[in-house]
């Protein structure tokens, strides 16, 4: 962590140098990404791939003015170029920096490592070794490895500082089943010993095998069990529509079933970290309990013009400004129910295990279609398999939809971190 604090630090000394003596308030905001790539194909080939990012962000404002601007590098230059570049900028607009007053601490940093290429790819030759050696007809299309280490720091002119730092692994398989359509299978982690590598070649093989054959079932409302990796994308898109200005969907009905929040201080999730894009102390952001829409994520700049509360900014590069969105989702289920229960609550219904490519969504209806690999679902038992189905509903519909949650949370690491349980919705259309 040290040698990443003093690029950091190095960066931001230079660009508040250069601000200093400008009659501005200033922020300057540093990351550092470091990543190891495997891709695994086939014929057991591989392809390594190292990457690193640095970069330096400056927000000004001063005399009704605001400016923004980012230069890449590690060194004091970018630091300078930055700051140069956000005054050249300036522009008439509000004052977008939060006061030093709500800044408070800087929490504690977490720490920071370079990501093991060498460790990556053990796992993913381990991975691909117990699929090889019980595959039941499945072929290991390819195999894809990632690990990832970045840190950040950000400073402003009033003498505010901050370190953190994250980290994740990810292994996504593409799996082809002797019949029916390939399979995408996607598993995150904090990091690359909390992959199994047994339990990921297991899950993979028991998911890919199901509903290899069947027919399309009728267009249909029917209660539906969306295993997490199905889950994941949608409630993903929920919490971004949350967001948005446009429809905050807060006259929806909500079920009382909902917990949805975005914990950001942890410990729950796969990526807390101590503070928030804009330097606020992290909180755990409730956007749904308690049978209603609850908080907005928000700016600063967001929560003076609209009201509620800062918290909510995101940065998803140091090129980018802080924005509103979610960072590290939780569905919390209350109470958590096995497998087996929420399959007993399944009258006539589907239970959708794979996902089959990206939830589509509509920006002007907040209409979604997903598609899956699923299962029939007859008084709570499994009675016809369906190779790929489509679901389709608003995302306003999601939210007075849901009936119950498993207790399998899983991580995934999308658009933000999201972990959620198996989730039971009540009408939704399949086709």
């Amino acid at each position: 962590m040290r040698a990443a604090a003093d690029l950091l630090l190095a960066a931001l000394h230079s660009a508040a140098e250069a601000l200093s003596g400008c009659g501005v308030r200033f922020e300057a905001f540093a990351r550092l990404g470091e990543s190891v790539h495997l891709h695994r194909e086939r014929d057991g080939s591989l392809e390594r791939r190292l990457s690193r990012e640095f970069g330096v962000a400056c927000r000004v404002a001063g005399d009704g003015r605001a400016g923004f601007a980012a230069a890449s590098g590690s060194g004091a230059r970018a630091g300078r170029d930055a700051a140069r570049a956000a005054m050249a900028t300036m522009r008439p607009a509000p004052d977008p920096l939060p006061p030093r007053s709500l800044l408070g601490s800087s929490g504690t940093a977490l720490p920071f490592q370079t990501p093991d290429l060498e460790r990556l790819a053990a796992l993913v030759e381990e991975v691909a070794g117990r699929f090889a050696a019980g595959n039941h007809g499945l072929a290991l299309v390819q195999l894809r490895g990632l690990a990832g280490s970045s840190a950040a720091a950000l400073a402003t002119g009033e003498g505010f500082h901050a370190v953190a730092s994250a980290g994740g692994a990810v292994l996504e398989l593409l799996v082809a089943p002797s019949e029916g359509p390939w399979r995408h299978f996607h598993f995150a982690a904090p990091a690359l010993a909390d992959l199994d590598p047994a339990a990921v070649a297991e899950r993979t093989r028991e998911a890919a095998l199901l509903a290899t054959r069947g027919r399309p079932p009728e267009r249909q409302l029917a209660d539906v069990i969306l295993a997490p990796a199905v889950a994941a994308p949608l409630v993903a898109a929920l919490a971004q529509r949350l967001t948005a200005a446009a429809e905050p969907l807060g006259a929806a009905r909500v079920s009382r079933a909902w917990r949805l929040v975005d914990d950001r201080p942890g410990p729950a999730g796969l990526l807390p970290l101590p503070w928030d894009g804009e330097g606020l102390p992290a909180r755990r952001i409730e956007l749904i309990a308690g049978g209603e829409v609850r908080e907005r994520l928000a700016t600063w700049a967001d929560a003076e013009r609209s009201g509620g509360a800062p918290g909510g900014a995101v940065r998803p590069s140091y090129r980018h400004p802080p924005r509103a969105g979610p960072a590290n989702l939780v569905v919390l289920p209350e109470p958590a129910l096995q497998q087996s229960e929420l399959l007993a609550r399944v009258e006539h219904g589907f239970y959708l295990a794979v996902p089959a490519g990206a939830v589509q969504v509509d920006a002007a209806s907040g209409r979604f279609e997903l598609r899956a690999a699923a299962v029939a679902v007859r008084h709570g038992k499994p009675a016809a398999a369906h190779p790929l189905v489509t679901l389709r509903g608003s995302l306003r519909r999601l939210l007075g939809a849901l009936v119950a949650a498993g207790g399998d949370s899983e991580s995934f690491s999308l658009a933000c971190a999201v972990t959620t349980p198996s989730l039971l919705f009540r009408r939704l259309e399949i086709a």
